[in-house]
């Protein structure tokens, strides 16, 4: 059995694949197991992947089903009862995937591994994240609050940048499919609320905003993403944990903000309005959600 498998999604990213996958062979690790899985691709990017003669990388191909179809896929094929997630865009740097393992030795119970991560952005200049609510470089750890972490910084897990046992992810649901955005954040959020997050500063993953043919700039955000309402649904029903209540309001917050913002920025101000009253967050004393509101009221005088 692989020590851990890396599950890496294809759709045209026939120039990245190269060093997406270079950059997992170059961890030094050698039980491993390398699902690329082909989501229709109709340029080379998978003839670029089978051209690797490492038996350690496996080409799997599928019919056009999204982003999460193809990890999906990957998940449960997967050999190994830890697996590592890594756009095809994305790359490692050297480390990672031992200090996402040592997190998982470290705390058996997570149900997130996660280290941190760099922008690298298009003049070739990077960029680390602002991270919040909890301690700074040199720290690993379990995360004090992974929703409070999130509503206060930059999200503390990045897909290319985490890792998760297998049962977990089964557990969870998987990756909702059929969702074009904000579906990677609804599932680290449904994790989050039942398991404790382990971070690490160290070994970070490469976030490439140099990459063309990203999904994130052909998705706008004006939907609302999809974790709101999965919170939304466990506050109603009452399981979410107590202390948890506060964090997970604040972050639901920012998602709301994010989404309205955009509208707003594009003169939508009526859907703006829309989509923050049927939140169920409209009234809340929150800093994201007054700005909002704020904004639509002077649109609208």
């Amino acid at each position: 059995m692989p020590e851990v498998t890396v599950v890496i999604p294809l759709f045209n990213k026939g120039p990245y694949i190269g060093r997406a996958l270079s950059s997992v062979l170059n961890q030094g690790l050698q039980n491993i197991e390398i699902l690329v899985v082909d989501d229709g691709s109709s340029d080379d990017g998978p003839e670029q992947a089978a051209a690797f003669c490492d038996q350690r990388v496996r080409l799997i191909r599928q019919s056009h089903g999204g982003v999460s179809s193809a990890r999906n896929n990957g998940i449960r094929t997967a050999g190994s009862h830890f697996i590592a997630f890594l756009d095809a865009d994305d790359e490692w740097h050297p480390g990672h995937l031992e200090t996402l393992l040592r997190l998982h030795a470290s705390f058996p119970g997570a149900g997130i591994c996660a280290t941190s991560y760099m922008f690298i952005l298009p003049d070739g200049s990077t960029r680390m994240p602002t991270f919040s609510g909890f301690p700074g470089p040199t720290w690993e750890g379990l995360l004090p609050d992974y929703f409070r972490a999130a509503a206060m910084g930059k999200p503390p897990v990045f897909t290319s940048a985490a890792g998760a046992p297998k049962k977990v992810l089964l557990e969870a649901g998987l990756f909702a499919e059929g969702v074009h955005l904000g579906e990677d954040l609804d599932l680290w959020g449904r994790i989050a609320l039942e398991y404790p997050v382990a971070f690490s500063h160290f070994g970070p993953s490469c976030y490439r905003k140099d990459a063309g043919n990203r999904l994130c700039r052909r998705i706008p955000r004006e939907r609302e993403l999809p974790f709101v309402a999965t919170a939304r649904a466990g506050l109603c029903e009452g399981t979410v944990p107590d202390h948890l209540v506060p964090s997970l309001r604040a972050y639901c917050c920012k998602l709301i903000y994010l989404s309205c913002r955009h509208l707003l920025r594009t003169g939508r101000t009526e859907d703006a309005a829309l989509l923050l009253h049927n939140s169920g967050f409209e009234r809340e004393e929150n800093g994201h959600i007054m700005r909002i509101r704020t904004a639509i009221a002077g649109k609208e005088s």
